[in-house]
């Protein structure tokens, strides 16, 4: 008989990390959801239980709040002793200007966002992964992270820099079981994709619920040969 999956997801009051939160609780598993606000967590966590998760944890806090890591992990260790998969989906867009044009306080703080606060939480969570000597940490990337475009400066370098930390992770760890990986989700239908194409229709493009959907499915196909690798989810989908 299959464990029961304990899985962590970061920003799940809305778009993607709502629909994946929705998805894996389908499938029973134990969810561990975390969201900026208390009042959004209470209201997806509700659907979680109602979709047949297993068990809902609630970690409310700002992903710049250097404990949120530590509060997490305690939250998994202290329910179910174990955490089995984080996917660290909250991120946020930053301006759309020239890289040129773009003031350097705003910058850093996509940074901070995007790439600084991921390393507490990873860093956090470790320690219980390494001691089962397994665990899958994936990482939310994009298209933009492995190429630039013009106007997407500050999201481009914050999500390259998302996927040299997944490649570190994946070099340090992989022997302990470990698998580190990123994952482009591609075009969804989401609130950040139409203030990424200024408010254009974004009705054609998939559906958050079908690219959970192929997140589901994706985390359970991981294995050791997809260490270190990003991935594109349309090969789950």
């Amino acid at each position: 008989m299959n464990e029961i999956q304990v899985v962590a997801i970061t920003g799940t009051n809305r778009g993607l990390g709502r629909a994946l939160a929705l998805s894996f609780a389908s499938q029973g598993a134990h969810v561990v959801l975390h969201a900026r606000s208390s009042v959004a967590l209470e209201s997806v966590s509700a659907e979680a239980l109602s979709c047949g998760a297993a068990s809902v944890t609630e970690v409310v806090g700002d992903l710049l709040d250097p404990e949120l890591g530590d509060r997490l992990a305690r939250a998994c260790l202290d329910n179910h002793g174990r955490l089995d998969t984080i996917i660290l989906n909250a991120a946020i867009l930053g301006p759309m200007l020239p890289l040129a044009e773009t003031p350097m306080d705003i910058f850093a703080r996509v940074m901070r966002t995007n790439v600084d606060a991921q390393i507490p939480l990873v860093s956090s969570v470790l320690p219980m992964m390494r001691s089962r000597g397994t665990g899958k940490i994936v990482w939310l990337s994009s298209g933009l992270g492995r190429f630039g475009l013009p106007r997407y400066g500050v999201y481009c370098a914050s999500k390259h820099a998302v996927e040299g930390l997944m490649k570190t992770v994946a070099e340090e760890h992989g022997a302990e079981g470990i698998i580190s990986v990123s994952i482009a989700p591609g075009m969804v239908q989401t609130e950040m994709l139409k203030a990424a194409l200024l408010g254009a229709d974004v009705s054609e493009f998939q559906t958050p619920e079908e690219t959970a959907q192929g997140f589901v499915r994706m985390c359970a196909d991981l294995t050791s040969e997809h260490n270190g690798q990003g991935l594109d989810i349309e090969d789950w989908l």
